[in-house]
Parts: C-alpha cells; structure tokens; sequence
C-alpha cells in the first residue's frame, strides 16, 4: 500500500480517549517554522555493547544477574543489539524524516579507568555520528555508571564528577566539533528515587536520606564542571539536562475536576457538628496536598532550580509520561516497592489496570486510558506541568525540548507484533495537541523526541515493555517499523498534525 494511503487510513479510522472518530474536517495543527522533531534512545537500552556484560563494565551489567531486580526476560546484556546492527539502525533513523537524534554515550564502555578510554568503542561512535543525516542530541549519563567508579560510592564519591568532567573533556576533544546539543544527566530525579529510596536500581539503597542528597551533590557538582568545559571549548553550545516530570495532584483535585476532568462526579464537603466548623473532609483536602506538593517540588523542580542557580542551564529537556495522585497516610507504601514505608506519607492511589486473568500476569489491559503498564495515558498533565506559573516564571524564555514522551505496549503472544498500533499514535497526536497549546501560551518550547525510535530493554521491567516506533523481534533481532513509525515520519515532514 502506498504509504499516504497508509497514513490517511490511519487517520480516519483512529479513535481516541473519548470514544468518538476523529473529524475529517478539522484543520491541520501547525507547529513553528524551527521546531526540531526526534526520537530518542539510550546506551544500555538498545547497544548491546559485546564487552559491557561479560566483563562487568557498568552497575546496570551488574545489576542483571539480579532476578529479584530485572523481570525476565532481561535480554542477557544485548538489549537490541544496536551496536551490532548500527548501519541497519541508522538507515531507519535518517528515513523517518526528523530533524534530530537523541542517543547517550556508553560511559562504561568508553571510559574504563583513570585515562584509559577505549578505541574500538570510540570509533562505534564516530560510525554513529557520521552516519547521521540529522542534528544529533547527545546524553553523557543515562542512569548507567561505570563500575569501577560504582565501586568506590558512585556519586556519593566526590571523585565522580572529577572522572566524569574527565570523560567530558575526552568527547569534546573527538566530536565536539559533531555535537552542539548537550544533555548532562538523564532523570536524576529518577536515578535519586529508584536508587535511594525504593531501591530497585544501583545502589540499591533503601530511605536513605543522607546518601540521596550526597548523589545529588554529586551530581549537581558534574553537571557544573561539565557545563563549564562544555561552554570552554565552545561557548555557542547549548547545555541543559532532561528531567522527568509528573503531574502531581491530591485525590480530591482529581475527583472535583481540576484537571479538566470534567465528567467525574464532584465531591460534596461532609458536614460536621463540631464547634470548631471544620469539616473532616476540609482537614483531608489540606492533608492530601502535602505529598502532592511536596514531591511536585522535591520531584520536578529543585534540580532544576539548583542548575539555574549556578547559572548552568541553557535549556532543558522535559520527560513526560503520566500524572501522579496522592493521599495523605502515614501508612503509605513506596509505589515502586510495596514492602518499605513512603518517606512522606503520600499514598499513590494507583491509576493501573489490573490483568484480565489474573493467573496469566502476560495479560494486559489495553484501553485508551491506560497502556500496557498501566500507566495512565493524561496529556492534559504536560499541558498543565509546561502551562503552570511556577514552570513559567522558573524557565523564562529558556528553551524547552521534551526529551521523552511515549507509550508503551506489552505483546500477549507470539503472534501479537504491535504494528497496527492506533494506541501509540492516538497517544502522539493528544501530547502534541497539548503541547502545542503550551506553545500559544507563550512557553518556548522549541522540539519533540518520541521515545523511543526502537524497542528497548526497560530497566528493572526488563524487555516486555515496547515503547517503539520500531518493532524487534527477540528472537531474530529483525526490525520492521510500526505504523506509528510511518505516522510520526509524516508529523516530521509536514510539521503539522492532522
């Protein structure tokens, strides 16, 4: 089938969020005449680098002989063997018509000791990097640590950021000639979380308080020796970092409306005898903000705030993927591990669809709410997360990118390939929708990288998960684009959603 064919059968037959067909007469949505399109991928998630695994390079190497850690199936270190299959892989990225490529450096393979840097993983690199046709966005830590440099206390080790200063002065030196867009860390607020408080990522460490601030230290303390080499060697580069962000609310604020909501039913305040008129609900309402507030700020901004504070942030990357709701309890479970204590009280009141057959954990719920995962589908929370006064009075006019936005599938069966995929592409067109609403607003937000290009491993979820335009086969390691693939294409080169 002709491929515009292709992409106008997908547009009229696609459904969205609220169960009606998608009206053939509305107009096209226009984005500005600059704005960068992309995809996004990283390191340990597609390389499949031939030494990381069998010589113990990184944690993550590590961290996959842990089954209590990684669901199976984890991939066995070779992820989708990118580093194996790069010309294939580039081809695919330099046909689907976007402007940019975000990908990451493989720190651990690259950088294996106190100077000793490996050729044969540079020259991969320089393959990558002339290969492309498009502007590439590098990352130089996705999560992902050196183990030699773990071993001694990772980023609670002043000497960290020292030796990654070290590596970031080896990239500049070989391709910063190639690069101007620079991504110091990927998600610390992630890493922070997933390491320090629930613990099912390297470190490993469970609510410890004093090593999470130390790690954040340490890395803010990188971010600004990268920043400043990175601007030293040239100061028209652009440096910025990517921060995952979450729509964060109380459990009433989602009942009553507040974020659009409209159809659920309102809350009525209960009424109360007691001389004092304060009702147990108003006392609930004011409760149940407290850990929605206070992870707004912990979780979204104060990395954020700290790098403006240093005057070491150009732009920033926004990853977004969900809305998170609380309520106060101060018998409240971490939400990523259910058998340690939240450290403030916030219980996440979970939006995940349970399995159809709950004996058969491969069964998911796919509905347009929801994906696979059950992560709740919520454009309207980017909208409000890139709209808010805080947001805007923080960022300015600094330019904003969103570095990460996707949905993700689990395949039920052999036969199941996840290439007709409406889902995805109903999800794409309602973020862009929201984001271009933010873009009338004023908010300078100048790029989009759908995540991710390629199916990936997915940390501790292992290799179920499928958050890309490009299916891979586990078995074969064949690739074969989605139709989302071919719908995103055609967004990259019209710069316009139907």
């Amino acid at each position: 089938m002709d491929i515009f064919k292709l992409i106008k059968k997908i547009q009229e037959n696609l459904f969205f969020s609220n169960g009606q067909k998608e009206s053939k007469k509305n107009k096209p949505i226009e984005f500005p005449t600059n704005f960068t399109w992309g995809t996004a991928t990283a390191a340990f998630q597609i390389e499949g680098h031939p030494d990381e695994y069998r010589e113990k390079l990184s944690d993550w190497a590590e961290w996959l002989d842990k089954p209590e850690k990684v669901k199976s199936p984890n991939g066995a270190g070779l992820a989708v063997k990118h580093y194996e299959k790069l010309e294939e892989d580039l081809t695919l990225i330099n046909d689907l018509g976007a402007d940019a490529y975000r990908f990451s450096f493989n720190w651990a393979a690259l950088h294996r000791g106190p100077d000793d840097f490996h050729e044969e993983t540079l020259a991969f690199y320089e393959r990558l990097l002339d290969g492309l046709k498009v502007k590439p966005f590098a990352t130089l830590v996705h999560f992902v640590l050196p183990n030699w440099l773990a071993k001694e206390g990772g980023w609670e080790n002043p000497n960290t950021a020292c030796e990654f200063n070290n590596f970031v002065k080896f990239l500049l030196e070989n391709f910063g000639e190639k690069i101007q867009y620079w991504i110091t860390f990927n998600e610390p607020n992630i890493f922070l979380g997933f390491g320090y408080e629930s613990g099912i990522w390297p470190p490993g460490k469970t609510n410890d308080l004093n090593g999470y601030f130390k790690a954040y230290q340490g890395m803010l303390t990188a971010h600004e020796l990268a920043y400043k080499s990175i601007k030293g060697y040239n100061p028209s580069h652009q440096v910025g970092f990517s921060q995952n962000m979450y729509y964060f609310q109380s459990y009433q604020q989602s009942q009553e409306g507040e974020a659009g909501n409209s159809n659920k039913p309102k809350i009525k305040p209960e009424t109360t005898t007691n001389t004092s008129h304060i009702s147990p609900y108003k006392r609930r309402v004011d409760l149940d903000l407290v850990p929605a507030v206070i992870r707004d700020q912990l979780h979204n901004y104060s990395f954020i705030e700290s790098c403006l504070d240093m005057g070491s942030l150009d732009f920033l990357g926004v990853n977004y993927y969900t809305r998170f709701i609380y309520k106060f309890s101060t018998q409240a479970k971490d939400p990523a591990n259910p058998d340690l204590d939240s450290l403030l009280w916030g219980q996440l009141q979970s939006t995940l669809k349970e399995c159809k057959n709950k004996e058969n954990s491969a069964t998911r719920v796919r509905e347009s709410s929801h994906n696979s995962l059950g992560w709740e589908i919520y454009p309207e929370g980017l909208y409000k997360v890139l709209s808010s006064e805080k947001f805007k009075k923080l960022l300015g006019n600094k330019p904003i990118f969103i570095t990460e936005n996707g949905y993700s599938y689990i395949e039920t069966s052999p036969e199941d390939k996840d290439l007709e995929d409406k889902y995805r592409i109903d999800f794409i067109k309602g973020h862009l929708e929201a984001i271009h609403r933010a873009i009338q607003e004023n908010v300078n937000i100048q790029g989009y990288f759908y995540w991710s290009l390629i199916d990936n491993f997915e940390w501790a979820l292992g290799m179920e998960p499928r958050f890309g335009l490009i299916h891979v086969d586990h078995e074969t390691y064949n690739r074969a684009p989605k139709a989302s693939y071919h719908y995103y294409s055609e967004i990259c080169k019209t710069n316009q959603v139907i």
